[in-house]
Parts: structure tokens; sequence; C-alpha cells
């Protein structure tokens, strides 16, 4: 796939839209985070942009990564590596990112949610740290990203049990910012970065800088630890047990080896 067929990329009233085009579920891989990084960074030198809304073609925003069908990714003994790399990249970004979040954020989904300023959901949304129910570490950063936004307790609750939580759920918590019906979704999430627009665009970024300080550091640092622990335990029976368990749709069997 190119970058023109996985992501669709244009400009409009100082608004940069980032569209991820790999429907309906827009699993991720290495190419297409790093599809756009790129996409954030030119628009980083284009003066005519503001602010970036990140988007989606199809019934979810983003499942994450493709267990079942990237083989490479599976067998590699360290699969997440380049990914994680591009990953970073996206906390580098000095312009407001808003996230428009339809149907499901599972995953590395989340994780890639995590990275915007703002989140805009719905009834359908549904936003999940699922590793855990597949015998897996978290990545993407998301053990710093998830507690900033969220808080630790609330955090640790959604890692913990790997639950899916819905739009109301994730609006109570403060994982969504704009709870509106679903075909209002992208409207919103436009809606507020044209208003973002209006502002100095230098002092809003450089007040994004104050309130984002050490973020993306962080997150280059504890995504080498998260990758140290997943392919930790991508050797473990429990990994293989959910991988299978999650393409069969059925709980799995963890039996801690």
């Amino acid at each position: 796939m190119s970058a023109e067929i996985d992501l669709k990329v244009s400009l409009e009233n100082q608004v940069g839209i980032v569209e991820i085009n790999r429907p309906p579920n827009n699993h991720f891989d290495y190419k297409l985070i790093s599809y756009i990084a790129d996409s954030f960074d030119n628009f980083d030198k284009d003066i005519d942009c503001r602010c970036i809304v990140l988007c989606s073609e199809g019934k979810h925003f983003c499942a994450g990564a493709n267990f079942g069908k990237d083989r490479d990714m599976q067998d590699k003994a360290d699969p997440y590596s380049e990914l994680y790399t591009q990953a970073v990249r996206l906390f580098k970004n000095k312009k407001p990112v808003i996230a428009a979040v339809q149907g499901g954020a599972i995953g590395g989904g989340l994780g890639l949610s995590l990275v915007a300023d703002f989140r805009i959901g719905c009834p359908e949304s549904r936003f999940s740290a699922n590793f855990s129910r597949l015998g897996f570490h978290q990545g993407f950063g998301t053990t710093v990203t998830l507690p900033r936004v969220v808080g630790p307790q609330n955090a640790a609750m959604m890692m913990l049990t790997g639950r899916r939580l819905k739009g109301q759920e994730s609006f109570d918590i403060g994982l969504i910012d704009y709870l509106v019906p679903l075909n209002e979704v992208r409207s919103k999430a436009i809606e507020l970065a044209e208003e973002i627009s209006e502002a100095g665009p230098l002092a809003v970024q450089s007040i994004r800088a104050t309130i984002r300080a050490g973020l993306a550091e962080q997150v280059e640092e504890i995504v080498a630890w998260e990758l140290s622990e997943q392919v930790r335990l991508q050797s473990t029976k429990d990994f293989k047990e959910g991988i299978k368990a999650s393409l069969e749709r059925r709980k799995p069997k963890f039996e801690g080896s």
C-alpha cells in the first residue's frame, strides 16, 4: 500500500485533515504510522495549517495492529521496534491534534487516539486497553499517556481489566472531550480545530509546548520499556492463547506460563 491509498491528507480553513483509509477496522502497521508522522511533520512546516484533525474512514477509528493476519509481526523477535520509533514522532509535532473517534479505538488504536490533544466521540465509540486480555504488555506509550488523560486509577482499571468502555463511560472519565451523535463526530472535531485556529498560532504552539513539556521524552523512554516487556511476553503460552482466543472470539484460558 502507498501513502496516498492508506492516508488522505487535505487542508481547509487552516485545518489539516489526516484521514486513515484502511476501512473498516483501520489496522495500523509501521508504514501507516510513518505516513501519519510524515503528514504531521509536513503540516508543522505549513504556515497555512494551524490545527490538525486525525480521523478515519469506516466503522472504527483504529483497531490497532492486526495480530491475526500480520505474520511478520508475530514472527519477529521485536515486531514493534520500528513501529514505535515512528509512534514517538507523533508526539513531537508542534500543532494541536484533535482525534475524531467513531467506533473502536482498541489497543494500539487507543494509543493513537492519545496522541491527540482532544478526542471527539459518540455513544458508539469504544475505547479499550485490551493488551492484558491478549496476554501482552501495553504499548504505544499508553502507560504514560492514558494516566495523563484519565488519571492513574481509571487508567489502571482499563489496563488491568482490559475492559471496553462505551462512549458515555469514556466521556465520564475524561477520555472523550465532546460526546456528540455519530454523524457529527468529524464535524465537531473540525469545528473545534477551526476555533483553535482563530487564536494566535505562535501563542497556541507555545502554550501547547508548555502543557506537553517532556511528554515526547517520557513516551520515548516508556516505549523502550514497553517493548522489552512485549518481547518477553511474546514467547509465552499465554500470549499465544490470547491471540488464538481473540481470533476465535472466545474468552482466553490463561495458565500463567
